[in-house]
Order: C-alpha cells, then structure tokens, then sequence
C-alpha cells in the first residue's frame, strides 16, 4: 500500500526495526476513538411507548452509522494500531446487521483498538464476553439446559486453532466443541439495562467437562487457558498464517509459516512484539513478495488516500463509507463468520470499474479537499531540476505496488514537446527504461516539461489526472 511521503522520509536512513518499534509504540502517545454522546442511551424500558421504541431504533441507525465514520477517520490516520483493528475485525468477525445496535458497534471497535497490539490470548478471551459476540453467535442463547455450540465451534475453527494442524489431523472433536460450549454457557445481555454482558449462575453449566483430554469443571477462562496450554503450537501456526497473509503473500510457504509460528510462541502472543519480528523481517522486505497481494477496499481507498496528503473532512467520511459498501467491504459487516476471503475476491467484473470511479472521485479536492501544492512539494522538491519529471517518477514509484521497470507500462509513440536541445530533459531518463519515458509523457502530454508551472491551476489538474491514469493500471490494484 502506499503511504504518507511524510512517514516514508522521516524513515529514511533508519533500520527497519527501528522504524517498526516506533510503529509499534506510537499508540502509547495517541488517544483512541472517542466515546459518542449517546453511548450512555440505553434500550428503552419495557414500559415505552411504542413510539419511544421506534425513535430509538431510528435513531440508532444513525448510531452505527457514527461508529463507521469514527472508524474511518482512525484508519486515515496511518497508525498501524488502526491498521490492525482491521486484521482483527477481519479475524474475530462479527456483523452489526445481526447484531444491530450502534453502542455494541463502539465496544466492538474500542474492543479490536485496545487489542490490536497486545495480547492475543487476552483479546481472544474478552471475545467470550462481548456483547457484539453474544448476538452474532447466539451465545446469549446459550445455556446449561440447552447449550449452544455455535461460538464455540469458530473460536476453535477461526479464532484460535483451525480445523487441522500444519500435517493435516484434527485439532479437536467433536466432544472437544461440544464441551466447550459447556464452558462458555451462561452469558447474556440486558440490553435495558447495561450494554456489557452478564453471567448467570442459574444459566451456567457448572458440571465436569473433558477437553482435549483434560478434566474439571472449566468455565469460559479455564477453556481459554486450555486452548492456548494444550493447542499453543496450532494456535501460533494459525496466527501466523493468517499474518503472513495480511502483510506479506497471499499463500505464505509452509517454511515461512514455521519461522513466524517460532516467533510467536517466543513472544507468548504479544502482537506487538510478534509485528516487530514480522516487519523488519527479511520476508516482509522480500522483492518476490512485492505486489503479490491484492488491495482491500479499505486499502485502495483510505490508505492510498495518505499517499496524496489529503483527507476527507468528517462530513464527508461518509462517502467513504457508502464507497466501501460498492467496493465490498462494508466496515462492521462482513459476508459470513470467515470474513472476506479478500485477494482476487476484491475484484471482479463489477468492483474494478467501481475502483476506478472511486479514485476519479477522491482524487476531487472538492471531496476529500486534497492539496496539491502539497502533493507536488513532496514528490518533487524545491531544489529539483526537472521537478515535472521528478514528480511524474516519484509518484508512480509510490503508488504502484511493483518497480516501474516490471510495469507494462503504455507505449507513448508521440515525442516530448518542446525545445530539447536548448532545455534537455535528464540523460538518465532518456537512456533508462522505456516504462519510465512512457510515464513521464503520460504526465506531461502535450506540455514541453520545462513549461510545467506548479503555481498554475493546470498543474495540478495535470497531477490529478495523471494519478487517475496511474490507478487503472493493474500494479495500482496490489500491494
């Protein structure tokens, strides 16, 4: 993905890990998403007014609506905590469509913000208790007289373990999830009178329950415990797969899997100190591995939108929004329990051109107020001789997922403009690579480069409409 020029310099000259450790830091400094006045306004009382119910649940539609748009105003903001609460919501998947209201919508997100660099095995174990959770897998329904297996079987198939191990044989029975939704019964939601969840002692089963051959009376703590004592080596090669996925390739090596599954178990699944291992690792700086991932809509629009150095105002976020319902990607309501299989799932006959039509739109300063002077400061400096061609190269260097010289790029048969004996353009570039001549008159047309004026309003029309050239190209779509 592409990222704020900015970010990129400041990292310039300094070691990977260095660079990551700041990363992975940085929250420790910056607050989180803050708290919606109606967060307090609960469910009304069974003795509302029907009228009383339906403004709330009108109102509430607005409620989740806020909570995307707060959402993606901390994804704009670059941090990889933000970056991670999209792993995880991708990860511990639950649908607001089910689940339906605005105030579990926040805790679900505040819930993925403060974990997404911390304890895997503490985030997995609020996840047992969340009220999000509660509705999507039915565990309010769950109870000693009738248990309810639903959670329980994702958070062994999805959320920690997998079906199989990395030879292929089973990671639990089917005793193993029906004894632990045993574990797990007990809780629900009053939703007029709190929005966090409760045990009932009544509703909770309290019996002997064997899994993964262990005995005891095991409640919802005791089974995480378990999993993580009994099944640590599978839950660290799911992990790791999953995180190479994210970050690195779409279908990571076994060998590769192995190497991170290590370093996860040696950091007892702190997130954080695992992501230090993982992006200041060789893998991850790896020239076989650029490109070779497909964008998320969440990625090709908000996180390139750093690249330009712009941002929506708030009244605008949600376009965004509405942008990454077309795309696919709706925040807060993937397809199913696995969430978006993502890679060549985001495109199809029907989502390319509606990316297309997305960049043409953001790139309007008119929506997401996107200054251009600005653009052309950082990707052609003051002190640049051919500042028309610098900002042509530099920026396709930044936006397009793989070195310029792999891209097919368009043969531009027309010659550049002007008077080039007396305002010659860089001998480097003319006796380069044909991608980056073709790209350079891409920007240009028929403007001889010297007379390339960043001061005039058709500079950065120019600019933007050279942006859009750059995003129909399929090495725009990667990552």
């Amino acid at each position: 993905m592409s990222a704020d020029p900015l970010k990129v310099a400041s990292a310039v000259g300094r070691t990977a890990r260095e660079v990551v450790e700041e990363w992975v830091a940085e929250p420790l400094s910056t607050s989180l998403i803050p708290g919606p006045s109606w967060l307090s306004r609960l469910y009304p009382p069974t003795t509302a007014s029907d009228d009383d119910v339906r403004q709330f649940l009108e109102d509430n539609e607005y409620y989740v609506e806020e909570v995307r748009e707060l959402w993606l105003k901390d994804l704009l903001s670059g941090s990889l905590r933000a970056r991670m609460t999209l792993f995880w919501h991708n990860h511990f998947v639950t649908d607001v469509r089910k689940y339906r209201y605005g105030a579990l919508a926040f805790k679900y997100v505040q819930r993925l913000t403060l974990g997404a660099l911390g304890d895997f095995k503490a985030v997995t174990r609020g996840f047992t208790r969340d009220g999000s959770m509660l509705y999507y897998l039915d565990g309010r329904f769950n109870r000693r007289s009738a248990p309810n297996e639903n959670f329980a079987r994702e958070l062994l198939e999805l959320f920690t373990m997998g079906p199989v191990d990395r030879s292929g044989n089973p990671n639990y029975s089917q005793q193993d999830i029906e004894e632990a939704a045993r574990a797990v019964t007990g809780w629900s939601m009053n939703v007029r009178s709190s929005w966090d969840a409760y045990k009932s002692s009544y509703n909770y089963d309290s019996g002997q329950k064997t899994i993964f051959g262990q005995t005891g009376a095991f409640d919802q703590d005791d089974l995480i415990d378990l999993i993580f004592e009994q099944r640590g080596s599978e839950v660290a090669w799911h992990l790791a797969r999953k995180l190479l996925r994210e970050f690195v390739h779409a279908d990571p090596s076994d060998e590769l899997t192995e190497a991170l599954a290590d370093r996860i178990a040696y950091h007892d699944f702190n997130v954080g100190e695992i992501l230090k291992d993982l992006l200041a690792s060789e893998a991850f700086f790896d020239p076989n591995y650029e490109g070779v991932r497909i964008k998320s809509p969440v990625e090709y629009v908000l996180l390139d939108i750093t690249a330009y150095v712009g941002a929506p105002q708030d009244d605008q976020l949600v376009l965004l929004a509405n942008a990454l319902g077309n795309l696919g990607q709706d925040l807060l309501s993937p397809p199913n329990v696995a969430g978006w299989p993502g890679h060549h799932a985001w495109l199809s006959t029907d989502t390319l051109p509606q990316r297309w039509r997305s960049a043409d739109s953001f790139l309007n300063p008119s929506i997401t107020k996107i200054d251009y002077s600005k653009v052309m400061a950082a990707y052609a400096g003051s002190d640049a001789t051919h500042p028309a061609v610098d900002l042509a190269l530099n920026l396709a260097d930044s936006v397009l997922a793989v070195p310029v010289e792999l891209v097919e790029v368009p043969e531009i048969t027309q010659p550049f403009e002007g008077d080039l004996d007396q305002q010659p353009l860089p001998a480097e570039l003319l006796d380069g690579p044909s991608q980056r001549i073709n790209l350079v008159k891409l920007f240009l047309g028929s403007v001889p480069w010297y007379e390339w004026d960043p001061s005039q309003q058709s500079a950065w029309i120019m600019v933007r409409n050279y942006i859009v050239a750059l995003s129909k190209f399929p090495e725009y779509q990667l990552s």
